[in-house]
C-alpha cells in the first residue's frame, strides 16, 4: 500500500512542477509575444521573464520588433509624360504595436510591400521622366 501511495505523491509532484513551468515564459530581447486566453487576445509579453495562467493562457504570435528590411520587387511605372520606368526599392520597418501587427493584418510584410509599391507608383506617376531619373 505504501508503494501506491508514494507513486501518487510522485505523480502529483510531477504535475505541480509541470504546471509551474507551463506558466513561466522567457521572451528573448527584440521580440514581443501576444497572449491569448481561449483564443482571444489578452495582452503582450515583453522581453524577460513573464507569467501566464497555465492551461488557460497561451502564447499567440511571436513578433520581431527589431528593425527589418524587405525588398520591393521591380515594377513598371508610367511617369507624367507617359514614359515607362522600371523601379524597385527596399523598405526598412519596425513593428511598434505588436497586437495590431499580429491581429489586424494577415501578412505584414506583404501588406507593407504592397503599400510601398503603391506609394512609389503615385509619387513617380506625378513626376516627369527627367525628375524621376534624378
Amino acid at each position: 500500500m505504501d508503494g501506491a501511495f508514494g507513486l501518487v505523491w510522485v505523480l502529483v509532484l510531477v504535475l505541480v512542477v509541470a504546471t509551474v513551468f507551463a506558466g513561466m515564459k522567457t521572451v528573448p530581447q527584440g521580440q514581443v509575444w501576444t497572449v491569448e486566453r481561449f483564443g482571444a487576445f489578452m495582452r503582450e509579453l515583453h522581453p524577460g521573464l513573464n507569467f501566464l495562467i497555465p492551461y488557460i493562457d497561451r502564447v499567440g504570435r511571436k513578433l520581431n520588433v527589431q528593425e527589418q528590411v524587405s525588398d520591393i520587387p521591380e515594377q513598371s511605372v508610367i511617369t507624367k509624360d507617359n514614359a515607362t520606368v522600371a523601379v524597385d526599392g527596399v523598405i526598412y520597418f519596425r513593428v511598434m504595436e505588436a497586437a495590431k501587427a499580429a491581429y489586424q493584418v494577415t501578412n505584414l510584410e506583404g501588406a507593407l510591400s504592397t503599400l510601398a509599391m503603391t506609394n512609389i507608383r503615385a509619387v513617380i506617376g506625378e513626376m516627369e521622366l527627367d525628375a524621376a531619373l534624378s
